[in-house]
């Protein structure tokens, strides 16, 4: 592997609390930066979106993505869908090589799976593919039997075979096989004309890495403009005009795709081009009115971490467009019709109207995001982690030294300083609750916001380590599911699991469980004798491994019958209380014998 490459994937493994092989822990990096804007810094969605394993045909890392937001679900799809009448979708597959070159039969290889995967979704069963291969090509089916629903009449989608070379693999792309695995997968019809393979090597990746933290030194004209006056705190602000030119720099990278991440802060995402406010703009955009734009267009707000001025020409770094989102993409659409591609100085006669702040205060940052109505409304779970008990559990999260486990209580708008997957949060503790210590594995899994109200029965008086008890549980779960990729078709069972798991390992809750009185588990809890909590001893936490391998395996035979389907399990399957029941009585029959 490249050699700054490679620091830079140990680093990322290190603060996220990635472990395995260096081929594995670089999958996960490819995953955690090509597909930021849709997974964030979030432990679970990068894991899901690595298909990892040994029978993947070559895509390692795969994301359907469904109004800005990513999918695993076909329900999911629904849900999202139903509300608009326009939808955007998009379909992400990606090989991760640590190699310094390209394999061209690696890469027809990835090409046959990416095909294979297209045909199913087309034609469901038609092949034979390994389950999460499955889960895939069912989320592009569902896509494309809504066609109707979204604004694409064939599904985008993007292919990268990322390694760690120094070139950009163009002779790699012109191999036989390789054009020709892209003819057949254009045959199918599914995806979108512009459908194309991008090899990218080390500095391509470098680059995606730095757009997490926004695009870098992106050079723009900004020749109309009048100075802020700068304060302690903001260290540069323009309010001006830009032309739809220099504006689309902002909004494009090189390579034709909207920069990622800089919607990331926005309040909305792209309603649309059929949405009633952005058939207006374009309404104007496509009118004689073109010229009184600036006039009847409220424009963008852009928040900077850095930016430089050289006379007209200035460089930004950093940057979030927090309001504006709407007139964005707008533009973007108008730069793609065919009266501005034959008519190419429409877009320098636009002008847009704009205004910059540079800061590195974070203070400043939320300031103007409030301002731009971008605020997050306090939701119950803040109240939640407001109260004493809370503040408790989080202090003794945080005796737990560098092994142990944090409770991020508060939003601070940046993450803990520690191994992402050591991090819980109060939503996610609610669930780890409700499943390991009270038995209702079934609400965890279908009715969490129920969980997040003032009054919910997961907070309450009792010992810390209960709670932190439930988080561990949850956390070697996910460290399972890690380790074993063959067991990821269980994943959406997984707070049944700790639910079996926390019943294995203290019997005694198991006919509390049973009776699902509320009342009398939060009593017992408050008075845990003969209950055992303490993860910090190793026998203990020896027991809580082997307890979570036998409720992989009794979960597995419950669901025998989905799970032959060649498919992972999907929360329609096992969010009902029969199924929480069934797997309560598996664990209750093991324990008699």
């Amino acid at each position: 592997m490249h050699t700054l490459t490679s620091k830079r994937v140990v680093k990322f493994s290190r603060n996220f609390g990635f472990g395995g092989t260096e081929a594995e822990q670089f999958e996960r990096y490819v995953a955690a930066n090509y597909l930021f804007q849709y997974v964030g810094d979030d432990v679970e969605l990068i894991e899901r979106s690595v298909l990892g394993g040994g029978s993947d045909e070559g895509i390692d890392i795969a994301a359907v993505v469904v109004n800005g937001r990513i999918v695993f679900e076909p329900e999911e799809i629904d849900e999202l869908i139903a509300e608009q009448g326009a939808n955007s979708a998009k379909v992400i597959f990606i090989q991760a090589k640590t190699s310094e070159s390209y394999d061209s039969k690696l890469i027809a290889k990835f090409l046959h799976g990416v095909e294979a995967v297209t045909k199913y979704a087309m034609k469901p069963k038609s092949l034979k593919l390994p389950p999460r291969l499955v889960d895939v090509a069912i989320l592009i089916d569902r896509i494309a039997e809504s066609g109707d629903k979204f604004q694409d009449s064939r599904i985008p989608c993007e292919l990268y075979y990322v390694t760690t070379s120094s070139n950009d693999g163009r002779s790699a792309q012109a191999e036989l096989q390789v054009t020709e695995a892209i003819g057949r997968i254009r045959e199918i019809g599914a995806y979108s004309e512009d459908f194309k393979l991008r090899t990218h090597g080390y500095e391509e990746l470098a680059a995606k890495q730095k757009e997490r933290h926004g695009p870098q030194n992106v050079q723009f004209n900004f020749e109309k403009r009048q100075t802020i006056p700068a304060t302690d705190r903001v260290s540069e602000a323009y309010i001006g005009l830009v032309s739809a030119s220099e504006l689309l720099k902002l909004l494009k990278d090189d390579s034709g795709d909207v920069r990622s991440g800089i919607f990331d802060d926005n309040v909305r995402l792209d309603l649309g081009a059929q949405n009633s406010v952005n058939s207006r703009i374009m309404g104007t955009l496509r009118s004689a009115e073109r010229e009184h734009f600036p006039f009847l267009n409220n424009g963008l707000t852009i928040i900077a971490t850095e930016l430089r001025g050289l006379g007209d020409r200035f460089f930004i770094s950093g940057y979030q467009i927090v309001n504006g989102g709407q007139t964005s993409h707008q533009l973007i659409r108008w730069a793609e019709t065919e009266e501005v591609k034959n008519f190419p100085q429409l877009m320098l006669d636009l002008w847009v109207p704009v205004k910059i702040v540079s800061s590195n205060d974070s203070g400043v940052r939320t300031s103007v995001s409030i301002a731009t109505n971008l605020q997050t409304a306090i939701g119950s779970s803040d109240i939640q982690a407001s109260s004493q008990v809370a503040k408790n559990v989080e202090e003794y999260f945080a005796q737990s030294g560098a092994d142990g486990l944090r409770y991020e209580r508060q939003n601070r708008g940046a993450a803990l300083e520690f191994a992402r997957t050591r991090v819980v949060t109060t939503p996610e503790l609610n669930r780890a609750v409700a499943a390991t210590l009270f038995g209702e594995s079934s609400r965890a899994i279908g009715s969490p916001k129920d969980l997040e109200v003032e009054d919910a029965f997961v907070w309450g008086e009792r010992p810390e380590e209960t709670y932190y008890y439930a988080a561990w549980i949850i956390y070697r779960i996910d460290r399972y599911f890690a380790r074993t990729p063959e067991s990821t078709t269980l994943k959406a069972a997984k707070y049944h699991l700790s639910m079996m798991a926390s019943a294995l390992v203290n019997p005694e809750l198991i006919p509390l469980f049973e009776a699902g009185d509320i009342d009398a588990v939060a009593s017992r809890l408050a008075r845990p004798k003969r209950l055992s909590f303490r993860v910090v001893e190793k026998k203990f936490s020896d027991e809580i491994e082997g307890a979570i391998a036998l409720a992989a395996e009794l979960t597995a035979d419950l669901f025998r019958t989905v799970l032959s389907e060649g498919r992972s399990l999907r929360k329609d399957d096992v969010r009902s209380r029969k199924s929480q029941e069934a797997l309560l009585q598996k664990v209750k029959a093991l324990n008699k014998n």
